[in-house]
């Protein structure tokens, strides 16, 4: 079986998961701001607990946003840095799409919206269905005022009688959102993307084959003033 290696810096939380061999193990920590300092540490104690070294990973998933740009471009840099050091694959995970997922889990349901805060006054949103071939996106990520979020697509006849549960720290507007309030069932604003879970959709892009060339992954902000820099040019996060 391959080594996976996943972390998520796109919220308050950065967490890290390891997959060796079939034996997942994973941290968390509550720790805004700090993800610069806290995430190489957190990958090397996993990496000494499972007994590897970080050239045996096979893959490195990461969460690619929506979400906080300076957690995005710290999780965008230690992935492109630690491929180009070990040679392991990338593969970048939604944000949204990791948040739906762990609220699938947590709750036990097949219907997620998943709200973040964007700050400057707009959230990240999206909807996701749980699928015998994975997650299905209902409303594609998307980024608006709380009062501007589109989920009509939740409207249709399809999906008129499923019951859908709000997931995320988004959902602190909710009184801004009297149209997505109308359409969700039960709300959970606690619930945040976590590595540990995002390990199963990492899985299944591995064996699907979708890992790619360090080169190929960019971080998605949503928010078109956002500049990325070429690998060549980001400063590195791996030097001690």
């Amino acid at each position: 079986m391959s080594n996976i290696l996943v972390f998520d810096a796109s919220s308050s939380w950065c967490s890290v998961a390891l997959s060796i061999n079939g034996t997942i193990y994973s941290a968390a920590q509550l720790q805004p701001r700090k993800h610069a300092q806290l995430i190489m540490p957190m990958i090397d104690d996993l990496c000494q607990q499972a007994g590897i070294k970080p050239k045996q990973l096979d893959g490195i998933a990461f969460g690619k946003g929506p979400g906080s740009f300076t957690g995005l471009r710290i999780a965008i840099s230690v992935a492109q840095g630690l491929s180009l050091a070990t040679d392991a694959k990338l593969y970048g995970i939604s944000s949204l799409e990791a948040l739906a997922w762990q609220a699938m889990k947590v709750k036990n349901t097949e219907h997620v919206v998943a709200i973040m805060n964007a700050h400057m006054g707009e959230v990240f949103y999206s909807a996701y269905q749980k699928t015998e071939q994975g997650l299905v996106a209902i409303v594609e990520d998307g980024l608006a005022k709380p009062e501007q979020v589109d989920l009509s697509a939740l409207a249709g006849k399809e999906l008129a009688d499923v019951s859908w549960l709000g997931a995320g720290d988004g959902f602190q507007f909710k009184d801004e959102m009297p149209q997505v309030l109308s359409l969700i069932d039960i709300i959970d604003e606690e619930i945040s993307s976590m590595a540990e879970s995002m390990m199963d959709i990492a899985l299944s892009a591995w064996q699907q084959d979708l890992f790619t060339v360090a080169e190929l992954q960019q971080p998605v902000y949503l928010r078109e003033t956002v500049a990325w820099k070429k690998l060549s040019e980001q400063p590195s996060l791996l030097k001690k």
